[in-house]
């Protein structure tokens, strides 16, 4: 299981927010292809200028908790792969992360208003 790896399930959780010690944000994600385009995909929503950001709940809550650092990357969160499956399998997979940790309640993953 690697960078290039497809039918990858991943975790970020912020960095920053475990640094203040505060409960800290997390999100799944999945990535059909490979995980290092997926995550490149990612860090382009890391633009304040044309509100690119507001695409992202990972951009988004750099832009709101942490604003010195929306440095446009992923700089101070942590990248975990955490399970892999076909890449047919992909949705469902991550659904039950999502589900088991109640991270459509509790993170990143819910819904934003």
């Amino acid at each position: 299981l690697g960078c290039g790896s497809a039918g990858v399930i991943y975790l970020f959780i912020c960095g920053r927010c475990c640094s203040e010690q505060e409960a800290p944000e997390f999100c799944f994600g999945r990535a059909v292809d490979g995980l290092r385009g997926r995550v490149g995909g990612r860090r382009a929503h890391f633009e304040a200028g044309d509100f690119e950001y507001k695409r992202s709940a990972l951009a988004l809550h750099v832009f709101e908790k942490h604003p010195d650092h929306f440095s446009g990357n992923l700089e101070g969160f942590r990248l975990c792969m955490v399970g892999s499956t076909r890449p047919r399998g992909l949705e469902r997979a991550g659904g039950c992360f999502i589900w088991n940790t109640r991270a459509g309640a509790l993170a990143l993953n819910g819904d934003r208003p």
